[in-house]
């Protein structure tokens, strides 16, 4: 029996990519034994399940298909709405059930308390109410919630009604050139606008002004996200984040701390100075003056950013009514809630969770 042999070293004609070669083939055999190790994880249950795709597969489908495509076409799989799943190498149930949904997350939730832990090994972005789990989660949203009670959100219905004057003027400008709006840029504007003067205490003009440093500080912590980081959550164990210096970890959007030091700024000066002023971080700083550290106030901060940017933007581009509003008549809108209900559930900006 002949046998062929074949020296790597003269296909590639160099010792380093040699190296290079033989990792990548380790790294790649490696990361598909790490992800399939546990296949007949729900089989042994007895739980229906879908077969987990190859690992080289899910890289091309994240890369080329859109995401919020592909989390809907998981509650429609044959084997029904509920079902067992995987998240890289980690089991999860499925549910695309509206109802179990409800039950889940609203009237059996001290059931279910516990979500996906995606620790970057970073102190403030590993405190996100969104992110922590048990004692944690509930000091810290003990310590958010009286921010947004219906007296303190109307108090902030002023810092809205500004920044949608802006939104008016872009509107009139494209009207009487005859141009197309682009919804969801002219909405990403405003939605920023608010969030650096309600959350920030930062008056911006996202509209006239793109370069200023907080927008674009803004954009390309966006940016800086993209699908191979997003993969790199799912397949990367969470204790090899944690490894990773915090100015080498991917999923570490805020490298430089821009956003933390205007807020620590910010604080500080309000504290100095002893003014009030009627906005989100105010309100945050009344709500943890008790029994709240600095760094829960600038976690809340944080998130309401990088969150509300995005959801904000998408949700208003896919559903515009204009009237000159107050928080209370937009309460009274039964018709409007409706309409963005059913927008959200069309084009949900989250398309997944827990």
């Amino acid at each position: 029996m002949a046998l062929a042999y074949i020296n790597v070293e003269s296909l590639f004609g160099n010792t380093t990519y040699t190296w290079i070669f033989a990792i990548t083939v380790v790294f790649l055999t490696f990361l598909k034994w790490y992800l399939g190790k546990n296949d007949d994880y729900w089989k042994k249950k007895d739980v229906p399940n879908v077969s987990r795709p190859g690992v080289f597969y899910l890289l091309y489908v994240l890369a080329t298909k859109n995401i919020a495509e592909l989390i809907k076409n998981l509650t429609i799989m044959p084997v029904g709405k509920v079902y067992g799943s995987f998240d890289g190498n980690k089991p999860n149930v499925v549910v695309g059930d509206p109802d179990l949904l409800r039950d889940i997350l609203v009237k059996d939730f001290n059931v279910f308390p516990y979500r996906r832990i995606m620790n970057v090994g970073d102190p403030v972005s590993d405190n996100n109410v969104s992110v922590v789990v048990g004692e944690d989660w509930k000091r810290i949203r003990t310590t958010i919630t009286p921010a947004f009670t219906s007296k303190r959100m109307r108090q902030m219905g002023f810092i809205i009604n500004e920044c949608a004057k802006s939104v008016i003027e872009v509107c009139e400008k494209h009207c009487e050139k005859g141009q197309p709006v682009d919804c969801k840029g002219m909405f990403g504007a405003f939605t920023m606008d608010v969030i650096a003067k309600s959350a920030f205490g930062t008056q911006i003009n996202s509209h006239n002004d793109p370069q200023n440093e907080f927008v674009r500080k803004v954009r390309e912590s966006f940016l800086s996200f993209t699908i191979p980081r997003f993969v790199f959550s799912i397949v990367v164990p969470t204790w090899f984040l944690k490894l990773l210096p915090a100015s080498l970890s991917p999923m570490l959007l805020d490298k430089d701390n821009f956003f933390r030091d205007v807020i620590r700024k910010i604080i500080q000066k309000r504290k100095e100075t002893e003014t009030k002023y009627n906005d989100f971080l105010q309100l945050l700083m009344d709500a943890a003056e008790e029994n709240a550290r600095q760094e829960n106030l600038e976690t809340a901060e944080d998130e309401t950013d990088r969150y509300g940017s995005v959801s904000s933007s998408g949700a208003l581009s896919s559903s515009v009514k204009h009237k000159k509003m107050s928080y209370d008549a937009v309460r009274e809108m039964k018709i409007l809630d409706a309409v963005v209900s059913e927008t959200l559930r069309m084009h949900p900006p989250a398309t997944s969770c827990r």
